[in-house]
């Protein structure tokens, strides 16, 4: 996520909280709503983006208190996402992102006294997505490097390394199949870098890597221990 000031639509200066990927303001450090700088349905304009100083008097009551102050929507937001995906790997599957899912996992990891509003779901969801993406990009030291693309959950796309217990997705744009594998070897052959993967738990294939890097995208990757 990136942290940037922007100016509202009556010239104060705050702090923006934007996806780093595609620029997208979610919210102000001050709190107020992404609707002080962009109208409904408007995209944020990049002339709005600054470096003059803040002159938000909240925007300026958290950053210069410090990176980490522990009332700034950043840190309390990206706490909230650590304490999910932490959740989400004892339970052995990647962490829903669609509000409900965020709402149950925020009830089983926080006292009712420490759980957000629902106002802070889009930075709590914009937080997994970039710790989802920077778990995508790394794999175990020796994997044969073969490159997928991986879809963000809040916007663009990265290429991403494939590794052991990913779940690939099949493209099926021309076909209408959409088959879900998981990775279960990737080895450099004399011929070649190889990825074998098992659908549904039965059925093993071998792929060279060209190919599966043209006919599958990454789902998501397992955690990582």
């Amino acid at each position: 996520m990136d942290r940037r000031n922007v100016t509202d639509h009556e010239g104060t200066v705050h702090e923006g909280l934007l996806n780093a990927h595609t620029g997208f303001l979610i919210e102000l450090a001050c709190g107020a709503g992404r609707y002080k700088v962009v109208h409904p349905y408007e995209q944020l304009d990049p002339a709005r983006l600054t470096d003059a100083p803040l002159s938000c008097a909240s925007c300026t009551e958290v950053t210069t208190a410090g990176p980490s102050a522990c009332w700034h929507l950043y840190v309390v937001t990206r706490q909230h996402a650590e304490a999910i995906l932490a959740l989400a790997d004892r339970h052995g599957y990647a962490p829903g992102l669609d509000e409900e899912a965020l709402r149950l996992a925020l009830l089983e990891t926080r006292a009712p006294a420490d759980r957000p509003t629902r106002e802070l779901y889009p930075l709590i969801t914009e937080h997994l997505t970039d710790m989802l993406t920077e778990r995508a990009l790394t794999t175990h030291e020796g994997t044969p490097r073969v490159l997928v693309e991986y879809q963000r959950h809040t916007g663009g796309t990265v290429q991403a390394p494939i590794g052991i217990g990913d779940r690939l997705m099949y493209d099926g744009t021309a076909s209408g199949l959409w088959s879900i594998v998981e990775v279960t070897a990737v080895e450099d052959t004399p011929s070649g870098t190889v990825v074998t993967v098992c659908e549904s738990g039965r059925f093993a294939r071998r792929w060279p890597a060209d190919e599966i890097s043209s006919l599958f995208f990454l789902l998501d990757r397992s955690p990582r221990t």
